[in-house]
């Protein structure tokens, strides 16, 4: 393992500078003030209703940080800016967006949950002006792992694919795509629902959907399904939660049925992959019990819920695979 230096130490803390500039700016929607014009940071402080001697000190930076053009006295997005943080660009990532700004406030209660506990009353996740653009994040990210992860998947025939608290469909989706004869049931709160819906519109597998809207822990998974899709959804429980959850999970499948996880899993030091390590602090601001867990935590889980017959898959950037059978 490599050890920070201490001015790589210095240089990650002077990061935060960078990126309190960088939601500066998704804040007060510079890149969609831009749009595909140039403009002045006068004009800019206008359309923005900011001061204009500090929005041409955000504007500066930004230029500086690689995030705007400048040409004279005007500013203007770069390629990647106004593909992806315009809100008038076909490929607008609303989710990210949503999410990166409300991170920075969550964020700033760190110190306290790490010295005082967490704050279970305060994940209102169930709020739909949280959960419909917390959907568009999850659909956004899952592009990374869609594909790797179906191929997974379809080496066998899928059957029966029920999606447990999977959000926009989006690996459900690519999973038709790869198997004809498959068919999905997504299983989720109505908000989220609501925009797996919008998404997959368009899509030629949403024929072969079937949406059900519900809390996890009271909903019906069905009876003899052949395979279950369990996707970041271990992270936001604790044990026994998810206990209740994969015993309801064993009973719906049939004999030799597949259920399969996909997750940020650690490693028995509890420090490697980074991704999975940093997503403990993640999960201990944003849930009321869940965290991270290791390969063999989850194993251990699965075995005593009946489950046997591990195959492990890296997704990369810390996501893996556990594939295990109903025995």
């Amino acid at each position: 393992m490599t050890f920070l230096s201490f001015k790589q130490l210095v240089n990650k803390i002077d990061q935060l500078e960078e990126a309190n500039i960088l939601i500066a700016a998704l804040e007060f929607r510079v890149f969609t003030h831009l749009g595909k014009r140039r403009l002045t940071s006068r004009a800019f402080a206008q359309k923005s209703r900011i001061h204009p001697e500090g929005a041409e000190a955000l504007l500066n930076a930004l230029v500086s940080l690689g995030a705007l053009k400048k040409s004279g006295n005007t500013f203007a997005n770069t390629a990647e800016t106004f593909r992806h943080f315009c809100e008038h660009s076909p490929q607008y990532k609303i989710g990210t967006v949503f999410l990166r700004k409300e991170n920075r406030d969550e964020w700033s209660h760190l110190l306290d949950i790490i010295k005082n506990g967490r704050n279970p009353s305060g994940n209102d996740d169930d709020d739909p002006e949280f959960r419909e653009p917390f959907t568009y994040a999850m659909h956004e990210r899952s592009q990374n792992f869609s594909k790797p992860l179906a191929q997974f998947i379809t080496r066998k025939p899928v059957g029966i694919l029920v999606d447990i608290g999977g959000g926009p469909g989006s690996y459900s989706a690519e999973i038709l795509k790869q198997d004809k004869s498959a068919r999905a049931v997504l299983i989720d709160r109505s908000a989220s629902l609501k925009i797996a819906k919008k998404i997959l519109k368009n899509s030629a597998v949403i024929e072969r959907f079937d949406f059900v809207s519900g809390d996890l822990f009271k909903v019906s998974f069905g009876n003899e399904t052949d395979t279950v899709l369990y996707s970041n959804i271990l992270h936001i429980y604790n044990e026994s939660e998810n206990l209740r959850l994969f015993e309801k999970i064993y009973k719906s499948l049939k004999p030799g049925g597949r259920f399969i996880l996909v997750d940020l899993f650690l490693k028995n030091n509890r420090t490697e992959p980074q991704d999975a390590a940093l997503f403990s602090l993640t999960m201990l601001l944003f849930t009321a019990t869940g965290r991270t867990y290791t390969f063999e935590e989850t194993k251990k889980l699965l075995k005593k819920s009946g489950f046997g017959k591990f195959t492990h898959c890296e997704l990369g950037q810390g996501s893996s695979v556990i594939e295990t059978v109903k025995i």
